[in-house]
């Protein structure tokens, strides 16, 4: 009878490690980053900035992977090298997108894919973060990457 006790209580304490170690994982998965994201809705778009006074692309986008516990580069043409690159319709919610402009050939702007076919960004056009529909920035994609 003691045995059992004994083996109930350490099988209790390695099971709890189990759900703690996924509470943990569930914070990395897509849906949190995209929640994380949405939080951020409606604040202030401020060139280089990092949410203190408000935020650019990049700074935006390190801000979410960071809560989400996951540090990435804090310019968007470096973001664009770190993670699996994915192509337009591998898009999945949650993966960075990269885009650049008639002005330059290389990334200068990031967003976050919400999936069915919008992504979240802090847009120096409407002057904050904003969601918008894929479709209308298409001709400017360049990749997204994939982080989790």
């Amino acid at each position: 009878m003691i045995f059992s006790k004994k083996f109930l209580i350490l099988l209790l304490l390695i099971l709890s490690t189990f759900v703690v170690n996924a509470e943990g994982f569930k914070k990395h998965s897509n849906s949190y980053i995209t929640k994380v994201a949405k939080a951020q809705l409606g604040k202030r778009y401020v060139w280089g900035g990092n949410g203190r006074r408000g935020f650019d692309c990049s700074g935006f986008t390190q801000k979410v992977f960071a809560k989400n516990g996951i540090y990435i580069p804090r310019n968007s043409w470096r973001q664009a090298k770190v993670g699996k690159k994915v192509s337009k319709n591998r898009l999945r919610k949650g993966d960075l997108i990269f885009f650049n402009s008639k002005h330059h050939k290389g990334v200068n702007h990031v967003g976050i894919y919400l999936g069915h076919g919008k992504f979240i960004h802090a847009s120096r056009f409407h002057k904050k973060i904003v969601i918008s529909k894929f479709r209308e920035y298409r001709r400017y994609f360049k990749w997204g990457r994939r982080l989790t």
